[in-house]
């Protein structure tokens, strides 16, 4: 089963793009039950406060060491270095129009 890190911005909008990555998540898995998508907004959407923003980008980076490919949909500062990780460990990285 081929693992994908679902890049998304957060922080502007928490409560719609959580709702936003709910359907992304969905729909590929109806789409492929081949795929299972890896989303870090979903392990830490109950986080209010960025207090911990480094901390949870450290475990991000060792969850897209571990997934096959990194989907980017949109564009933010987190998605940003989400990319370059990425890139620099050799995790294809797709960028996905909605």
């Amino acid at each position: 089963m081929k693992k994908v890190f679902i890049s998304h911005p957060y922080a502007n909008d928490p409560e719609e793009n959580k709702k936003k990555v709910d359907r992304i998540c969905k729909r590929i898995i109806n789409k492929d039950n081949n795929i299972i998508p890896i989303s870090p907004l979903h392990l830490f959407s109950f986080m209010e406060d960025d207090s911990y923003r480094k901390e949870i980008l450290d475990i991000c980076y060792k969850l897209i060491k571990f997934c096959d490919e990194l989907w980017v949909y949109g564009d933010s500062e987190g998605c940003n270095k989400e990319v370059k990780f990425a890139k620099k460990n050799g995790v294809k990285v797709f960028f996905v129009k909605t």
